[in-house]
């Protein structure tokens, strides 16, 4: 027994189990998985138990090895205990081992439990297979708001477009409520956060109709979900959200976001716009960092060259990911980056960035970058 690659009869094995050793538990617990025996699942769920984090992990990994029916009934009623470590546990289980779960846990879903109903619903999501569909749009008329936002928030998780017109369907019955309580608006938000992960054109119109809404949150959910969207039709009413106190920020995001797939749509609506360009720099001035990125991303998009004073100072800020897309959006504006001459600073500081993109994945900014270099340098 002390040679430990030695393969052990089973009930030698066991016996580790109880020892008071935690070094023992935690090799009976990885033997038990290598054995790969259905007698071992009963011994594995008792070290889950284990006040050692190390021999609950081994056992963890053994039990999602082992797989199958026995295991998922083992570990279920692990769900329903007081101790958050050890509902995280069996999770961590269910989802390790996948799509073989699925069919077991989906009888959960009408659990007299709403939290067991919830656990299972996330658990398909992080799985994020399409066979847990028809479970989870089941769970959408779930009578507990908890458990249809996470049945929605799984699907989206999974991604798959078949999930679109249950999701649209949610939202018709939501909005023909003539009013809405805080539970329905938050559950309209993660029906959007859903929409928008899953990507499905099919739904823009649908979740258009929403933008006549006076709530928020709501309004709130709908620019980020036009922006995980990233549909070109969604252009016009984003930029019609920039002059707004609440929604600017969100807005800049979106349709950075959507500029990311639809960059020539999204200069020309902005070159139509003087009013929408001036927003923007408004934004460059006094900069929030959490939109500071897409800001200076517009700006290349927009090739605003009244811009370019604002976005100079970023060339040297102290992210090196705000520097570069600075360049990057400098380059669009001009790609000579004649407004630089006399500017040594600037220059210099450009030269710097310059060099890092010589290494870049995209071949026509390294081939720019060289060439700007070479220019610089010989001036």
């Amino acid at each position: 027994m002390n040679d430990r690659n030695f393969a052990p009869k089973f009930h030698e094995v066991i016996k580790k189990v109880k020892s008071k050793d935690e070094e023992d538990r935690r090799w009976a617990a990885h033997i038990l998985g290598e054995m790969g025996e259905k007698e071992g699942v009963s011994f594995l769920v008792e070290l889950l138990c284990d006040e050692s984090d190390a021999v609950r992990e081994k056992a963890a990994e053994s039990l999602v090895r082992i797989d199958g029916r026995e295991v998922v009934q083992k570990v279920v009623p692990f769900l329903r205990s007081e101790k958050a470590y050890l509902r995280n546990i069996a999770c961590e289980i269910l989802e390790g081992i996948g799509e073989d779960a699925i069919e077991h846990l989906s009888p959960l879903l009408k659990d007299k439990d709403n939290d067991v109903r919830k656990f299972v619903c996330d658990i398909m999501g992080n799985v994020g297979s399409a066979k847990a569909l028809p479970y989870l749009i089941s769970a959408l008329d779930d009578p507990h708001i908890n458990v249809a936002c996470a049945a929605c928030e799984a699907l989206g998780n999974i991604g798959d477009k078949n999930a679109t017109s249950a999701l649209l369907g949610l939202l018709k019955k939501i909005e023909k409520k003539k009013i809405l309580d805080e539970e329905k608006k938050w559950l309209i938000s993660t029906i959007l956060e859903a929409i928008g992960k899953i990507k499905d054109p099919r739904a823009f119109k649908e979740v258009m109709k929403l933008s006549s809404s006076k709530d928020p949150l709501i309004l709130f959910s709908l620019i980020n979900c036009l922006g995980e969207m990233g549909d070109s039709r969604a252009i016009g009413y984003l930029l019609s959200c920039l002059g707004q106190p609440l929604f600017g920020i969100p807005a800049i995001k979106a349709l950075a976001k959507v500029a990311e797939k639809n960059e020539k749509e999204v200069f020309l609506a902005l070159k139509n716009s003087a009013e929408k360009l001036v927003f923007l720099r408004g934004f460059l001035k006094k900069l929030p960092l959490e939109a500071k990125r897409e800001a200076i991303f517009l700006a290349g998009v927009a090739k605003d060259k009244e811009a370019v004073p604002l976005l100079l100072p970023f060339l040297f800020d102290e992210e090196e990911k705000i520097r570069e897309e600075t360049v990057k959006a400098l380059l669009k504006i001009n790609l000579e980056l004649t407004f630089l001459s006399g500017q040594e600073d600037y220059i210099e500081a450009i030269k710097g960035i310059l060099e890092v993109f010589l290494y870049d994945n995209d071949e026509e900014l390294r081939k720019k970058a060289g060439r700007l270099l070479r220019k610089l340098t010989s001036a």
